[in-house]
């Protein structure tokens, strides 16, 4: 996945999301076909939820906390209003060579896994198995850059879903947006659900929209409102569709542009890289290394845990 290599936003709003497991209960992530993206045929997505044009009020409970963030250093955060406190004790996290585990209560509460695109090219998934990964979050596709903002296809998505499962791996999967508009955002969860066809998830299907770093980007001038009403257009969309959605995102956004208020009904993917997570909101996975190495894999990859001893995992 593309790192996110962001530039703080001006609006001061913090992150959040509902610890609710990595599990998927869908259903029915194809259902009919009835749903398939317009998309691919050049159609237009009609949007669910009303675009706002400016920044809005974050909802807070008036008090201000003092946060020590690995990537921020000391901050201090305006705490958000009805939205769930990180419970994770910094104790229950071990390491070996391979990965991190978290456990509660002396029993195991984690399980290990790898998100992936077509980057890492082959993969030996029996050994990728074998090596202890339990679930892999996989790239379905993405949209440009550029102004025209065109959709794609990870070549290797399919290819990778099936091998996964084939050797007993849980499937998840994510896709890089880059939308604008809440139109767009619903258009990329349609897109994802075009390339997934009837092919159910046993994992979240996550929206990863970044802000580009040392490059021109059609997301450059997008406020914060905005980016926050694509995540929960995309997100409901998704949950429209059967699937489990998830916002994927660093803690400098999560903090500083995402109004978690809003989307603290999806579950949330945080980025921190470090020895333990110190996100002050509650989140159901966690990337902690992008220099993972794992067999059957050549070159890194991404490191990941999902928490499943902490709240209710798949139904």
């Amino acid at each position: 996945m593309k790192r996110i290599l962001s530039l703080l936003c001006a609006a001061a709003v913090i992150s959040a999301a509902v610890l609710c497991g990595c599990g998927s209960d869908q259903g029915s992530s194809g259902a009919g076909g009835s749903s398939q993206s317009s998309a691919q045929d050049g159609g237009t997505v009609a949007p669910t939820t009303a675009q706002p044009l400016t920044d809005s009020t974050v909802k807070t409970t008036g008090g201000k906390v003092h946060i020590t963030d690995n990537t921020l250093g000391d901050i201090w955060i305006s705490e958000l209003e009805g939205v769930a406190l990180n419970k994770l004790n910094a104790d229950g996290f071990t390491s070996d060579a391979a990965f991190k585990y978290y456990s509660e209560g002396g029993k195991p509460a984690s399980e290990e896994g790898i998100d992936i695109s077509s980057f890492s090219g082959k993969v030996d998934w029996v050994q990728v198995k074998e090596s202890g990964v339990d679930f892999a979050m996989i790239r379905l596709g993405g949209r440009s850059y550029g102004a025209e903002g065109k959709l794609y296809t990870d070549d290797s998505a399919l290819d990778y879903i099936s091998g996964a499962r084939e050797a007993g791996i849980k499937v998840g999967a994510y896709f890089f947006s880059q939308a604008t508009t809440n139109a767009e955002a619903e258009e990329e969860a349609e897109y994802a659900h075009s390339i997934l066809g009837d092919i159910k998830l046993d994992y979240p299907l996550a929206y990863d929209w970044e802000i580009i770093k040392d490059d021109n980007a059609r997301t450059d001038g997008i406020t914060a409102t905005q980016a926050t009403e694509c995540a929960a257009a995309f997100c409901e969309k998704a949950k429209a569709l059967g699937y489990v959605p998830m916002v994927y995102s660093a803690s400098r956004e999560f903090y500083f542009k995402y109004d978690l208020t809003r989307l603290k009904d999806y579950q949330l993917w945080l980025a921190q890289y470090a020895d333990v997570p110190n996100f002050y909101y509650e989140f159901s996975m966690w990337q902690y290394s992008d220099h993972g190495k794992v067999e059957g894999i050549e070159g890194t990859v991404d490191l990941n845990i999902c928490f499943t001893g902490v709240a209710p995992y798949a139904k």
